[in-house]
């Protein structure tokens, strides 16, 4: 009795199991249609204007007035983005879709300030369309900006994200800096990897931005700092002297100090090199960090003090040391072969390491010649 009430009841599970999966896609069949529906209208509209430019005639204003009204919805709003990503935007070249594109800058100033005054979530969606869909060098792209950076104000971290990535799009240094300064001011953090990756994605002046940004850099917390030190190492090798402070800095955070060290590693300091060495040779294991990066800076300083003190590292007891010791000792030179024989027997983690990295290169060797073959 009790195994025919299971499996009644598994049974019974299953049928509602089969009749949701079949109203869920009847749903989602429905709002595809819909969304096809309001894609469709929008084209119609679309092709109507940009015959009048064809023509040599001017777009009809009221189609503008009444897009602004339809896309403070954000439904249709998505219906549109859809079409401009469908429909227009593979037609750039053509004269009159970049005529109708300018005059739909206006369009997006006006809902920039509707969506403002939305609900996070609409917010955040609207600052995604319009990092999407800008047009540089339009007279109303300083208002726009001005605006995407009072959305940083809004307390959603995807709102804020994709303001900022707007921001990028645009390519003021100016307003970009403005907008990091404000999520700073506000305790209000990005992961420290999604800010420099997006400050790197930046689609403006590089050199300016940097520089805008390195001027404010005492104002900014560390953890602000940081991404920004990430993102000038990424870009700008002409902060080398300023970074060899940051690193010759006990006063400084540790963060701040070890993205200094990984700087001049990525562009020679001479001045640098005896803090490297200093650093190396520090077997204080609270610093171990200090010493495994300083190790794989040394990578790109020449000199016999250098090797010697990369030698020396290849003995240590952590392994990102040895790591990284046996990756400079290869880049000036000294192959992994060479180095098994120096250690020989006489070091466990050393012989260990040189056995990692040997069995490492084979396998990469093996790689590319497969590779290879394919092509």
């Amino acid at each position: 009795m009790g195994s025919e009430v299971l499996l009644y009841l598994y049974g019974a599970v299953s049928l509602s199991m089969i009749v949701f999966n079949i109203i869920y896609n009847l749903i989602l069949n429905e709002k595809d249609r819909r969304l096809t529906s309001v894609e469709n209208r929008f084209v119609k509209k679309m092709e109507e204007q940009l015959e009048r430019l064809d023509r040599g005639e001017a777009a009809e204003e009221k189609h503008f007035q009444k897009l602004v009204k339809k896309l403070s919805r954000v439904g249709n709003l998505n219906a549109f983005d859809k079409m401009l990503r469908d429909h227009l935007e593979p037609r750039a070249s053509e004269p009159a879709v970049q005529k109708y594109m300018h005059e739909l800058q206006n369009v997006f100033l006006q809902l920039a300030v509707v969506y403002r005054d939305r609900e996070n979530v609409q917010a955040a969606y609207f600052a995604y369309f319009l990092a999407g869909h800008r047009q540089k060098n339009h007279m109303a792209v300083d208002t726009i900006q001005d605006i995407m950076v009072d959305y940083m104000k809004k307390d959603n971290l995807y709102c804020r994200v994709n303001a900022l990535q707007a921001l990028y799009e645009f390519g003021s240094p100016e307003s970009v800096v403005e907008a990091v300064a404000l999520q700073d001011r506000m305790g209000r953090f990005f992961h420290e990897k999604i800010l420099t990756d997006g400050l790197l994605s930046f689609k403006g002046d590089h050199r300016r931005l940097t520089r805008l940004l390195w001027e404010r850099l005492d104002r900014f917390s560390d953890r602000t700092k940081l991404s920004v030190l990430n993102y000038i190492r990424f870009r700008s090798g002409e902060y080398q002297e300023e970074m060899y402070a940051i690193m010759t800095d006990e006063g400084a955070d540790k963060e701040l100090r070890l993205s200094a060290v990984r700087y001049v590693g990525r562009y020679p300091y001479p001045p640098a090199k005896q803090a490297l060495l200093s650093f190396a040779a520090d077997r204080d294991p609270n610093r171990w960090e200090y010493l495994a990066v300083s190790v794989s800076a040394l990578a790109a300083y020449p000199g016999e003090d250098v090797i010697s003190a990369l030698m020396g590292a290849i003995h240590s007891s952590n392994w990102y040391v040895r790591s990284n010791a046996a990756e400079s000792l290869r880049a000036h030179g000294l192959g992994y072969e060479e180095l098994l024989e120096v250690v020989g027997g006489q070091d466990r983690y050393a012989r260990e390491m040189m056995m990692y990295r040997l069995d490492r290169k084979r396998l990469e060797e093996e790689d590319a010649m497969e590779r290879a073959v394919a092509e």
